[in-house]
């Protein structure tokens, strides 16, 4: 019996990879055509950081980019300290001293502080990033609720914006 369970945790993990895979490479083969459709070399969109500088460069500005980098790498600064000071803390409850208690309680508190503060780090890079693509949905010519898509399944909108042959870049629309 313990063998059907090692094959189907292997056969689940192959489908998993998988399915990762094919959506990595589904999104990275929308950007470049998206790129492509916005005037700008396709190779621009599929690097990391770079084609988020080239996306904001055209339609918003650069000045954001900033901002959504400081935020993804404050989540993750916060989210590391806030589970090193989690750790911590129960390491010095675990001890069961009155001195190590009191301080086990400061780590927890901090680790708990810490943990919240990469929640909101992430809400910010988000919102960040929902503009943004509000923005490359508007400019060419689609809907705010592109600008969901776009956000919660880019492998999907990505591609369609990519290769759909009605859907025409107009540029940069600058909304009051």
């Amino acid at each position: 019996m313990s063998s059907v369970y090692a094959v189907s945790s292997v056969l689940s993990s192959i489908i998993s990879w998988l399915i990762a895979n094919v959506t990595i490479v589904l999104q990275l083969v929308g950007l470049w055509f998206v790129f492509r459709k916005m005037g700008l070399p396709g190779w621009k969109g599929i690097i990391p950081y770079y084609g988020d500088y080239v996306l904001f460069d055209k339609l918003w500005e650069t000045k954001k980019v900033w901002r959504m980098i400081i935020y993804s790498a404050g989540f993750a600064g916060t989210f590391i300290f806030g589970y090193i000071f989690i750790f911590m803390g129960i390491m010095f409850a675990a001890s069961g001293s009155d001195p190590t208690v009191a301080v086990a309680i400061v780590f927890i508190i901090l680790g708990a502080a810490s943990l919240i503060a990469s929640i909101v780090m992430v809400v910010l890079a988000i919102v960040i990033n929902f503009q943004l693509y509000k923005k490359l949905a508007h400019a060419f010519g689609l809907k705010d609720a592109w600008a969901w898509g776009l956000l919660f399944l880019p492998y999907v909108f990505l591609p369609i914006i990519g290769f759909h042959r009605n859907i025409i870049y107009y540029g940069p629309v600058n909304q009051v």
